[in-house]
C-alpha cells in the first residue's frame, strides 16, 4: 500500500488485543493460525484461517475462514498463502473455505471489494487492491455471497416523498424510537445483545454473540457511540428493535498510519472534531414487527441525530444484495449502493 492514499491501517494495539488468547472471549470458540510468505528472507505475505465453533454449530456447516490476506501482485506467492490455508481448514475436517474476513461476519473487514468507488473506506470496512480479485478466483473460490454498502447524501434535509411516511410511522399508536441510557451502558449493551441474536438468527452468516463476547466488543464500543447514534424501537415499551451508527473515525485514523504513540492520540482527538461523515454498522428489527415502517423510523431519528452534529452524509453498510426489504427502503431515501463487497468459498474437504 506505499503510496495508495486510500488505505487505513489498522490500530497495531487493537490488532494484538484480538490476537491476544487470553484477552479476546472469541479464541474460547474458535481456533486459528497465522502465516507469513518468505522469499529470500524478505516478509511477502500474509494469511490467516480460523474455525470458529460457534458458527459451525449454529448453521450446522464445516467452514474454516480465511482472512487477513495481503501480498504484492504475485501469483506464486498468492497460491502459496491460500494453499496453505486450506490445507489447515482441511486438515481440521472441514469441507468449505470462506472469506476473506478477520475473520468472521462479526468482526471488522468482511468481504473483498470487488466493484464500485475505491476511495477511503469508512470505520470497519475493508480495502484491497483489485488484483485480490484475480487472485483468489486463480485459486477457484467463487462467489457465495455480495454484500452492498449504501451511501446516503441528504444534504441536512429528507426526501420529501419520505416525510409523509415517516409522519404515519410514528403516528402509530405505542411505537417509540429513543436513544441509548449511556448511564446505564452495560444494562442496555445486554438488551442490545437479546435483540441482535433475535433479530439476525436466520440471516446468511449470521453467527450468535454470547456475554462475554459482547461484553468484550462493548467495551470497546463505549467510547465511539453517543446514545444518539445507538437507538432502540419499542411497542408499547417493548423492545423490538435497534440501530447502531458511528461517526467515521477512519477519517482521524488515516494519518496515524496504524499508531497511536508518541503523538497518535493527539492528532486522532483534533481528528475527530473534523468528522463529517458516518456509517451506520446494524440495524435489526424483530421478526413480528417487521413490515410496520420501524426501520425506517429508526434510519429516520438517526439522520436527525447526524444533522444536528453536522454529518449529513452516512454509509450504511455492509447489506446483503439479496436483502430486498432492506435495499428498498435505502432507495427511497435517494441512497446510492456504491460498493460491492463480495464472499468467496471453496470446497476443500
Amino acid at each position: 500500500y506505499d503510496g495508495d492514499p486510500n488505505v487505513v491501517f489498522p490500530l497495531l494495539g487493537e490488532q494484538k488485543h484480538f490476537f491476544d488468547r487470553k484477552k479476546n472471549p472469541f479464541w474460547r470458540h474458535a481456533e486459528g493460525e497465522m502465516w507469513l510468505a518468505v522469499r529470500d528472507g524478505r516478509d511477502v505475505g500474509r494469511i490467516g484461517a480460523c474455525i470458529d465453533r460457534y458458527s459451525n454449530d449454529h448453521h450446522d456447516e464445516k467452514v474454516g475462514f480465511f482472512g487477513f490476506y495481503e501480498t504484492a501482485d504475485d501469483p506464486e506467492v498468492a497460491q502459496a498463502l491460500l494453499e496453505t490455508a486450506a490445507a489447515w481448514i482441511a486438515e481440521r475436517g472441514m469441507d468449505t473455505m470462506r472469506g476473506p474476513g478477520c475473520f468472521t461476519s462479526n468482526h471488522d473487514w468482511y468481504g473483498l471489494q470487488v466493484d464500485g468507488l475505491f476511495n477511503r473506506p469508512v470505520v470497519g470496512m475493508p480495502y484491497n487492491p483489485r488484483y485480490y480479485e484475480k487472485h483468489f478466483e486463480d485459486f477457484g473460490l467463487a462467489g457465495a455471497k455480495d454484500l452492498l454498502a449504501w451511501n446516503i447524501v441528504t444534504e441536512g434535509d429528507f426526501p420529501e416523498k419520505m416525510k409523509k411516511l415517516i409522519e404515519r410511522i410514528f403516528a402509530r399508536s405505542g411505537f417509540t424510537v429513543r436513544p441509548f441510557d449511556m448511564k446505564n451502558f452495560f444494562q442496555e449493551a445486554s438488551l442490545v445483545r437479546e435483540l441482535y441474536n433475535q433479530c439476525w438468527s436466520e440471516n446468511w452468516g449470521f453467527i450468535p454473540l454470547d456475554d462475554e463476547d459482547f461484553a468484550y466488543m462493548a467495551k470497546d464500543m463505549k467510547s465511539m457511540v453517543k446514545g444518539d447514534y445507538l437507538l432502540i424501537a419499542e411497542m408499547k415499551g417493548k423492545p423490538i428493535g435497534f440501530s447502531l451508527t458511528i461517526p467515521d473515525f477512519n477519517q482521524a485514523l488515516q494519518p496515524l498510519k496504524g499508531k497511536l504513540l508518541p503523538f497518535g492520540w493527539l492528532k486522532f482527538l483534533l481528528g475527530t472534531r473534523r468528522i463529517d461523515y458516518g456509517r451506520t454498522i446494524l440495524m435489526g428489527v424483530l421478526p413480528e414487527y417487521r413490515k410496520l415502517g420501524v426501520d425506517m423510523g429508526m434510519v429516520y431519528r438517526t439522520m436527525q441525530a447526524g444533522f444536528a452534529d453536522g454529518i449529513t452524509s452516512a454509509e450504511c453498510s455492509w447489506i446483503l444484495a439479496d436483502n430486498a426489504p432492506m435495499n428498498r427502503i435505502l432507495e427511497g431515501y435517494g441512497a446510492d449502493p456504491y460498493k460491492t463487497y463480495r464472499i468467496y468459498e471453496k470446497q476443500v474437504g
